[in-house]
């Protein structure tokens, strides 16, 4: 059985249909990246998944229960969300953030106990984000805002973690300290992540599978290698690419001219 599986799912905006038939199995430890031109679908995928839009059609399961028959408290406490671009306006310390990953975790009225306050710091210290444990989140660069954010869901200790975009707006360097980040979460703790991405070169570089849409269809689904092929970039994006093996991974260089 798949940790997390999406079966048909289909999702219609008033008339304008988003989503048509979309299906993807998620393994335990294992990274998915969704790729798709702007307006393919791959953030309204992710809020389907989340449970935050509900399908038109189709099932969304974890471990094998529906999301839809699952409480928000239940649901978070299997699937943790990385929102794109979260918004922070409230002068909180980067450990009150963290230690919010554990709210649906306590009982009602009931305060943090000893042990959220050590999977809070064990968040921290995996993110590397310690030494900035008690900074006011108000200060922090994009990539140390995005750390503790991904900080907050390890904490949270669910199943599964939803991200999306989560390098958007990050430089080089930080893009790939949090993709490293993400996949040593799959690898040495069994999360299964799923990353709506951009970046062609990045997802084959670093997800197990990738599922590429089009005009909300699915195009192709399998491993970097099956998906990231001239003729499917030039179905997906419209562009001329050639394809290169780069560090043992598919590698998409654009014709430029």
């Amino acid at each position: 059985m798949s940790r997390l599986s999406v079966e048909n799912v289909s999702f219609t905006y008033g008339e304008k249909p988003i989503l048509k038939n979309v299906s993807l199995a998620v393994e335990q430890g294992e990274l998915v990246a969704i790729l798709g031109h702007n307006g393919s679908g791959k953030t309204t995928l992710l809020r389907c998944i989340s449970g935050y839009l509900t399908p038109t059609a189709g099932m969304v399961r974890i471990g094998g229960q529906a999301v839809s028959s699952l409480s928000a408290r239940k649901l978070a406490q299997r699937m943790a969300l990385v929102p794109q671009n979260p918004v922070m306006e409230f002068d909180f310390t980067v450990r009150d953030i963290v230690l919010m990953g554990r709210n649906p975790h306590l009982k009602r009225f009931a305060g943090e106990t000893d042990a959220d306050f050590a999977a809070a710091d064990a968040a921290l210290a995996r993110t590397g984000m310690t030494a900035l444990s008690g900074r006011s989140v108000l200060t922090l660069s994009g990539g140390e805002w995005q750390r503790t954010i991904i900080a907050r869901a390890i904490c949270q200790k669910s199943d599964v973690m939803l991200l999306d975009e989560p390098v958007a707006s990050l430089d080089v360097k930080h893009q790939i300290e949090i993709l490293r980040l993400v996949r040593s979460l799959c690898r040495e703790n069994g999360i299964s992540a799923l990353c709506v991405m951009h970046d062609v070169n990045l997802s084959a570089h670093y997800s197990d599978q990738i599922l590429l849409l089009k005009g909300g269809e699915t195009l192709a689904c399998g491993s970097p290698y099956n998906v990231v092929t001239a003729p499917l970039l030039q179905e997906a994006y419209g562009i001329e690419a050639e394809v290169r093996e780069v560090q043992g991974h598919p590698f998409m260089i654009p014709r430029y001219d």
